[in-house]
C-alpha cells in the first residue's frame, strides 16, 4: 500500500477528498463543482494531484477526453467561488489550433457556464500575454541579485549613486506591479460584473499561481489569516504543481527552466500588506522567511515540481519529509512570534476597520475625515489596490538585509514593529480595564500577555524592554556579519545558515563578538 505524507500542523494538504470538500462547503459552492476522482494513482494527469475539483455536469471521462488538448494536460480546475456563486478557474491554453481542440474547449466552457447562477458565459484571461515570463522574471532577479550584492564596501559607494536607475534597469517592480494589475482586472470582473474568470497561460504552473492567489486575497479575508495564507500556498502552489524543483535552481536543474516565480509573489503579498497593514495576520519576516525556507532543502513542500513526483519519492524510499508549515521543527515560540502582525491583533480585537477614519484632502486642500463603514459594508473585506506605479516600494528586508551599510541602526520598520507591538498590548489591557469598570468586577492585577515579541515585560514599571537595546537595524531580526556602522562584509553562504533564534538572541549590531561565536559555532 502506497505511503502518503501527512499533515503535521492542520494545514490542509488537499491530496485528500475531505480538504477539497471542506472548501467547497466553506464558500457554499458545493451543488455546482464536485470533487473528480478520475486521477487517482495519477492513472491520467501527472502534472495535477489526485484529487481535484471541477463543474458538476463534467464527467471524468470527459476529463480524460479533453486533456490531451491542453498543454501539459492541464484542464480547468476550480480555484475560489464568491458569495454570489461567481467563480475563480485555471487552466492551460490549448496544445494545438485545430476545431477538434476548439471543440474540447468549448465544451469546457459550457460546463462552467452551468455553473454561474444567472448561466452567465465565462470570461478567459490570458495572462500570459500581459505578465512577464518565467525567463523575463529570471533576468529581471538576475539584475536585481547583482544590484543587492555589493562585493566591497567601495562597490556598494559606487552603485548607491545610480541606485535608483539600476533599481529601474531590473524591471522587478514593473513586474510585481503588472501582477498586481492583472490581479485587480480579475478582482473586478468577478466581484463588479459578477463573471466567471478562466486564467489561462501555457503549462498553468506559473503566472496562473501567482494571479490566482492575488485574487483570492484580494477578495478573501480568510487568506489573510496566517493558516488561510499557508493553506492557500499548499492548494495553489504545491499541490496544483508550480515546479519549485526545476524554478528553485534545486540540486541538477537546468538553467533555462530557473526563475524566482514564488518570490515575485512573495513581493506582490508584501505590497499588499504595504498599502493594507493592518489586514494580514502574519509580517513581513514570516514572508521573508518563507522565501529563505525554500532554499533549505529540508522541506517536502518546495522540493518537487509535482504532486506525483512528491508521492513517487515518499512511496519508494524511507525519507521522511517535513512540511514547512510546521514553524516549531525550524523555531522556538519566541521567534514564532515574530510572524504575528501587532495591527491585525487590534484590528480583531477591537475591529477598528469597521468604524475606521480615514483623512482626505477636500476641495480646499484641508484634511477632511471620512467615515468607511459603509465602504466596508458593501466592500465585505475586499482590499481596494491601488497599482499605481507611485504605490509599488522596494522590499528593503528581504533584498538589502545582508548590506551593513544598507540597514539603518535604530530605525527602518523594525522600530515601527516595536512601537506597534506595545501599542497593541496596552490597548488590550486599557480595554480589559475598562471592561473591568463597567461590570463593577476587580481589576485584573496582571496584564493580558498578547505573545507579541516586544511587550511591556522589564523590570522597570512602564518601560519596554525591547527599547533598551538603541543599536537595532532595519535588518532586524536579520543580520549580516559585520558592525552596523562598519565596512565588514561577508560570506553570505554561512550567514544564511544561521538560525533566526541567533539574530533574535543577539539583535544588537554593536556586540558582534558573540554573533560571530555563533557563526563559527554554525561549521
Amino acid at each position: 500500500m502506497r505511503r502518503r505524507i501527512t499533515a503535521f500542523t492542520g494545514i490542509p494538504l488537499y491530496r485528500m477528498t475531505k480538504d477539497w470538500d471542506y472548501e467547497l462547503r466553506r464558500l457554499h459552492c458545493s451543488s455546482h463543482w464536485r470533487i473528480s476522482l478520475g486521477n487517482e494513482n495519477f492513472a491520467v494527469l501527472e502534472n495535477l494531484p489526485e484529487v481535484f475539483v471541477v463543474p458538476a455536469s463534467l464527467s471524468d471521462n470527459q476529463l480524460r477526453k479533453a486533456a490531451p488538448f491542453f498543454i501539459n494536460k492541464r484542464i480547468p480546475i476550480w480555484s475560489w467561488s464568491s458569495v454570489d456563486g461567481v467563480s475563480l478557474l485555471r487552466m492551460s491554453t490549448l496544445q494545438i489550433d485545430t476545431p477538434e481542440a476548439h471543440s474540447q474547449l468549448a465544451s469546457m466552457l459550457y460546463a462552467i457556464t452551468l455553473t454561474h447562477p444567472h448561466l452567465k458565459e465565462p470570461h478567459l484571461l490570458e495572462v500570459h500575454k500581459g505578465c512577464p515570463s518565467v525567463s523575463d522574471i529570471q533576468n529581471s532577479y538576475s539584475k536585481l541579485r547583482e544590484m543587492c550584492m555589493p562585493e566591497s564596501e567601495k562597490q556598494f559607494w559606487q552603485q548607491d549613486e545610480r541606485l535608483l536607475g539600476m533599481l529601474e534597469a531590473t524591471q522587478w517592480l514593473g513586474h510585481v506591479r503588472t501582477c498586481l494589475a492583472t490581479a485587480v482586472d480579475v478582482c473586478k470582473l468577478i466581484s463588479m460584473k459578477k463573471t466567471t474568470t478562466v486564467i489561462q497561460e501555457p503549462g498553468d504552473s506559473d503566472l496562473n499561481c501567482i494571479v490566482s492567489c492575488l485574487v483570492q486575497l484580494i477578495l478573501d479575508s480568510s487568506t489573510r489569516h496566517l493558516s488561510g495564507f499557508q493553506a492557500l500556498i499548499q492548494r495553489e502552489w504545491v499541490t496544483l504543481g508550480h515546479p519549485f524543483f526545476s524554478r528553485l535552481g534545486h540540486l541538477r536543474s537546468r538553467e533555462e527552466l530557473q526563475a524566482p516565480v514564488f518570490l515575485l509573489f512573495l513581493d506582490c503579498v508584501w505590497q499588499l500588506a504595504q498599502q493594507f497593514p493592518s489586514a494580514f495576520e502574519f509580517t513581513e519576516t514570516y514572508l521573508t522567511t518563507l522565501w529563505d525556507s525554500t532554499h533549505t532543502g529540508l522541506f517536502e513542500t518546495f522540493l518537487f515540481d509535482s504532486e506525483y513526483e512528491r508521492q513517487k519519492i515518499v512511496s519508494s524510499s524511507n525519507v521522511k519529509l517535513m512540511s514547512v508549515w510546521d514553524w516549531s521543527q525550524q523555531f522556538s515560540n519566541e521567534d514564532i512570534s515574530l510572524f504575528k502582525n501587532p495591527l491585525y491583533l487590534l484590528r480583531e480585537e477591537l475591529e477598528l476597520a469597521k468604524p475606521g477614519l480615514k483623512t482626505i484632502p477636500d476641495d480646499a486642500g484641508k484634511a477632511a475625515i471620512l467615515s468607511l463603514s459603509s465602504v466596508w459594508r458593501k466592500s465585505s473585506g475586499i482590499l481596494y489596490l491601488d497599482v499605481s506605479a507611485a504605490s509599488i516600494k522596494f522590499w528593503k528586508q528581504c533584498y538589502l538585509r545582508w548590506i551593513p551599510l544598507a540597514n539603518i541602526v535604530g530605525g527602518g520598520s523594525p522600530s515601527s514593529y516595536l512601537q506597534h507591538c506595545i501599542l497593541a498590548e496596552e490597548v488590550i489591557n486599557l480595554r480589559q480595564q475598562i471592561e473591568s469598570m463597567k461590570a463593577d468586577s476587580v481589576p485584573r492585577r496582571t496584564r493580558i500577555r498578547t505573545n507579541l515579541f516586544f511587550s511591556y515585560t522589564s523590570t522597570k514599571p512602564g518601560m519596554p524592554a525591547a527599547t533598551a537595546n538603541n543599536f537595532r537595524t532595519s535588518a532586524f531580526p536579520f543580520s549580516s556579519n559585520g558592525s552596523a556602522g562598519g565596512s565588514g562584509y561577508f560570506d553570505r553562504k554561512a550567514a544564511s545558515c544561521v538560525p533566526l533564534h541567533t539574530y533574535v538572541k543577539h539583535s544588537s549590531l554593536v556586540s558582534m563578538e558573540v554573533l560571530e561565536d555563533d557563526l563559527s559555532e554554525s561549521f
